[in-house]
């Protein structure tokens, strides 16, 4: 169907997950330094994430954007998924954009490719949209994730997990209850 100038409208070329650069993100001890932004990315930024390539299920993911304060060429890097939000299903247009999201990033390296299909990317949206965080087990020891903030108590593998501690960038379980304060009133 053609557009109001006349022309046609521009075919899409493949389907792509969107995300939006976190406006907030805690640094440094404890994630206490809050910053805004990513140091190439300003806060709010689009960016197109491309599909997991190694086993870490996502966790650093490549993105192809332009860069703070340019309206240049777009860039391919690898970032912590954590600095995203705001993930979406969208239609690449842009013949541009879909030579930066397969091109690979060093010479004679694989390219990350795009999504094999719309549902593909929508699997990865429903799954990225629900906030996580790193946790780290002491019985037996481990990693693995929370939800984002961290539940006080958790069960996992039939062992309850009491929390820890816990900061912006992950939290820590103990399968110890907390200590008892003397003197501390019950509220039960």
């Amino acid at each position: 169907m053609p557009d109001d100038d006349g022309g046609a409208e521009p075919a899409l070329l493949a389907f792509g997950v969107a995300a939006n650069v976190r406006r907030e993100l805690g640094r440094g001890d404890g994630g206490l330094d809050i910053q805004r932004g990513t140091k190439h990315f300003a806060a709010g930024a689009k960016v197109w994430v491309l599909p997991p390539s190694w086993g870490d299920g996502g966790v650093q993911v490549g993105v192809v954007g332009r860069h703070r304060g340019s309206r240049g060429p777009y860039i391919l890097l690898v970032m912590p998924r954590r600095h995203l939000e705001n993930f979406r299903v969208q239609g690449v247009y842009s013949p541009t954009l879909l030579t930066a999201m397969t091109k690979p990033m060093r010479q004679r390296e694989r390219s990350f490719g795009t999504w094999d299909d719309r549902e593909s990317a929508e699997q990865a949206v429903a799954t990225w949209n629900q906030p996580t965080m790193p946790a780290h087990f002491d019985q037996p020891p481990g990693w693995d994730y929370v939800p984002d903030p961290p539940p006080m108590e958790l069960e996992r593998k039939e062992v309850l997990f009491f929390l820890a501690h816990f900061n912006a960038n992950r939290a820590w379980y103990s399968s110890q209850p907390p200590p008892h304060e003397p003197g501390a009133a019950a509220f039960d």
